[in-house]
């Protein structure tokens, strides 16, 4: 298999189900233009999921490059919200899932899935490298 770098990132992001949210994670991701076409409800009315995870689950297929923009924003979500998210990410055949909360840095949240994604599949350069420094994402927020 060929892993190309510029290949899409398939998503599917399943929030918790513990109240419903004040803004609601698709409306939420949706106030950026850029994820608005690529992001969208799964729909069909999914019954029985996971136990603790609504039925709003959302699929994404994006760029990687824009990766680390949809990963802030899901960490921002989740920490508005005081509540938790699921992400599976697919890269070709491989494919991992990571759990959002609210200690989960944004900018480590990529990396993690790079490297289960690495070792799930053998994924070379699947997703985009991270820097060694914060990016512009913001501060972290408070502590708990």
């Amino acid at each position: 298999m060929s892993t190309r770098p510029g290949r899409p990132v398939r998503l599917v992001l399943t929030p918790r189900a513990g109240r419903p949210p004040r803004v609601p994670l698709l409306a939420f991701i949706h106030q950026r233009p850029e994820f608005r076409a690529a992001v969208r409800d799964a729909g069909g009315g999914r019954t029985g999921g996971r136990p603790g995870f609504s039925d709003a689950v959302i699929i994404a297929v994006v760029a990687q490059g824009l990766l680390p923009g949809l990963f802030s924003l899901l960490q921002s979500w989740v920490d508005q919200q005081r509540t938790e998210a699921s992400i599976r990410i697919q890269v070709g055949d491989a494919e991992v899932e990571v759990q959002v909360n609210g200690r989960t840095d944004a900018t480590k949240l990529l990396d993690q899935a790079t490297r289960a994604l690495r070792q799930a599949g053998g994924v070379g350069a699947a997703l985009p490298d991270q820097p060694d420094q914060p990016g512009p994402a913001g501060p972290a927020g408070p502590a708990a």
